[in-house]
């Protein structure tokens, strides 16, 4: 009896062990799914790769070099660096190894971050302003907006500018996100990463159903480009001081990439190439794939009408008659082809799809395995719409034009001759003290000159600044905002300030509420609204008191211009309006 209770004790044991242990031995067995179907034969050339992604330039785990030697190994046709706030990877901009690299930047903004991708050129600015500023500074140096994020289980990394103007797109996929929603799974992820990365990542992810249903509603009103963001890190904090570097950039750049649809196959020309797929995701010519279940490069999605008319993501398509949306190619054995419209199902199909368009609207596909929660593929839109319809989604996707002209406009001080504003800057900096410049405004009136040489941050002097301060006091409340006109001897950005009195700061009982201001060559007029201007001060009293302000201060530091800068602003007709 023993020896049989032994045996039956023995099987379970084994049992207990198999169970597990067959477990982890498919998942270490575990491979991307083969394909089936026929290869897409829509004319375009498809160039895959991954962008977001960080480096030791700001808050990665790895150097440029290696972000690049782990593209070329995960087979990429180009990588976009976008490190926090700086551009510094500029010099590793252009063909590496076999790999197209485009070097942008993720902008920290009161309202979230905003992802730009393939700026051109790095300025001497530094990237600070509110939301809006954030996406004209991409504009205006060529790149192509995303928000970053947006859906993130950090409330502090989600986006809050939904209303903001202008053609930006959003992340639908984020691998940040990813693993921040995955929870306690994530554990498992880690568990498993060393038998099977692929496998340990893919079975983290959660659906983007939140991403997906705030798209198709942004859709109804304009049009908008949907993104997959690696948001690599490679680098998995432990302690302040301790980080492990995990997942790997190879196994990162396996999981969600960009499907990119050219009209001719990339020719190894760093101008043509980067236009080329700036270009593709400015329109939103691309899918976004789960590579890492599948390889997705076989996927198609067009709408075509007679012999030779063919459209496809991104495009606009005229409203007529007979238009049919084709979808499918090489995919998993079991994919279900969705077609929606206006973010509603209205056709699907087993591997592909095609179907008589039913009439205007934003169609897009999804491509779905069974068993797997996020979709293998999703496309960007085909728009068909009237050129009514067309023009109206045009001018709500518009970068907002010149504000309207203000109903009233007052001086603060007569600048001759005046020191209303005098000049104040730390040891290490440098300005001229003759701050008013007769004959340097316009038509020849008075200006203030801000000409300064930002000194470099040290032990010693950890906060360099230099700024034209007034210290009057006055009662702004009946004003909507200030108003000022700016020029300078080239582009850089400028704190704006109005102090308030708060007790509880540690800033001489003063609470700073900063804008931020950028200058041109030209003279420009600056309108800040009182509504925008923000703190940092973490005993903030939570309002601007107009009707109490101590001082107004134009002022420059590390987190408005680099270190070392050195130049001249003129300010003109510095004043309140409403």
């Amino acid at each position: 009896m023993r020896l049989a209770q032994g045996r039956l004790w023995g099987l379970v044991l084994l049992a207990a062990l198999a169970v597990p242990g067959l477990m982890l031995l498919r998942v270490a067995l575990w491979r991307p799914m083969g394909l089936v179907g026929s290869a897409p034969d829509d004319g375009y050339a498809r160039v895959a790769g991954v962008v977001h992604v960080h480096t030791t330039l700001s808050d990665g785990g790895g150097t440029p070099e290696e972000v690049i030697q782990a593209a070329r190994t995960a087979g990429l046709a180009f990588v976009g660096i976008t490190d926090h706030n700086n551009l510094d990877a500029k010099p590793f901009e252009g063909y590496r190894e076999g790999v197209l690299v485009l070097v942008g930047a993720e902008l920290s903004t009161p309202v979230g971050h905003v992802l730009g991708l393939g700026l051109e050129r790095d300025p001497a600015w530094r990237f600070n302003g509110d939301g809006l500023d954030g996406l004209e500074d991409v504009r205006d140096l060529g790149g192509v907006p995303f928000a970053a994020h947006p859906f993130s289980p950090r409330p502090d990394l989600r986006w809050n500018g939904w209303d903001l103007p202008g053609p930006w797109g959003i992340e639908l996929l984020n691998g940040d996100s990813d693993a921040r929603r995955a929870g306690p799974r994530v554990l498992l992820s880690v568990g498993l990463y060393r038998l099977n990365p692929a496998y340990a990542l893919l079975q983290g992810l959660r659906p983007p159903d939140e991403a997906l249903r705030r798209w198709d509603e942004m859709l109804a009103k304009r049009d908008v480009v949907g993104l997959a963001g690696s948001d690599a890190h490679s680098r998995l904090a432990i302690t302040k001081a301790r980080a492990l570097r995990f997942p790997s950039y190879e196994a990162l750049f396996a999981q969600e990439r960009n499907h990119l649809l050219l009209d001719r196959p990339l020719t190894g020309d760093v101008a043509a190439d980067r236009a080329a797929v700036l270009d593709a995701f400015s329109r939103g010519r691309f899918y976004l794939g789960l590579d890492a279940l599948a390889p997705a490069d076989g996927f198609r999605f067009t709408v075509e009408r007679a012999p030779g008319e063919r459209w496809t993501m991104g495009d606009h398509v005229p409203v007529g008659g007979g238009a049919r949306a084709v979808a499918g190619g090489r995919v998993p054995k079991g994919t279900r082809v969705v077609l929606l419209r206006d973010g509603r199902a209205v056709g699907e199909g087993a591997g592909s799809l095609e179907m008589a368009i039913p009439g205007p609207g934003v169609y897009r596909v999804e491509a779905r395995v069974p068993g797997w929660p996020v979709p293998w593929v999703i496309t960007n839109p085909v728009y068909v719409h009237d050129q009514e319809t067309r023009e109206a989604r045009r001018q709500a996707g518009a970068w907002p034009g010149p504000p309207p002209p203000a109903r009233e406009t007052r001086a603060l001080a007569a600048l001759e001759g005046s020191a209303a504003f005098t000049p104040e800057f730390d040891p290490s900096s440098w300005m001229d003290t003759a701050v008013a410049a007769p004959g340097a405004g316009p038509e020849g009136s008075v200006a203030l000159k801000l000409a300064f040489r930002l000194g470099a941050p040290s032990v010693s002097q950890p906060f360099t600044w230099c700024a034209l301060v007034n210290r009057q006091a006055r009662d702004l409340s009946p004003w909507a905002g200030l108003r000022f006109r700016a020029r300078a001897d080239g582009e850089y950005r400028l704190w704006v300030q109005v102090r308030d009195v708060n007790p509880a700061s540690a800033d001489e009982g003063l609470e700073w509420w900063l804008a931020s201001a950028r200058t041109s060559g030209e003279w420009r007029e600056v309108r800040i609204p009182f509504g925008l201007f923000r703190t940092i001060n973490r005993k903030t009293d939570g309002r601007l008191d107009t009707d109490d302000t101590r001082a107004l201060v134009f002022v420059l530091d590390g987190a408005s211009v680099k270190p070392g800068t050195e130049g001249t602003i003129y300010l003109a007709d510095v004043g309140v309006y409403r």
